[in-house]
């Protein structure tokens, strides 16, 4: 069993992960033509992309220094 710290990073990446494919795949289609909405999914999908570089890289550096248990 993953340590509590540990299951959060997994935990939120896996979130941030399902955010993206749901903003490319049915946000952004679902959004009409509506240019605000659009410009709104495409802004939250790059944040949660740079989020989920942050992840990966603590996850990398736990994975690292063996603190991935």
């Amino acid at each position: 069993m993953l340590k509590n710290h540990n299951h959060d990073l997994i935990h939120s990446l896996s979130e941030k992960c399902d955010a993206v494919w749901r903003y490319q795949k049915e946000n952004l289609k679902n959004a009409g033509g509506c240019s605000s909405c659009i410009s709104l999914w495409k802004k939250l999908m790059e944040d949660d992309e740079k989020h989920i570089e942050i992840l990966k890289e603590e996850i990398s550096r736990h994975i690292k220094e063996n603190r991935f248990d």
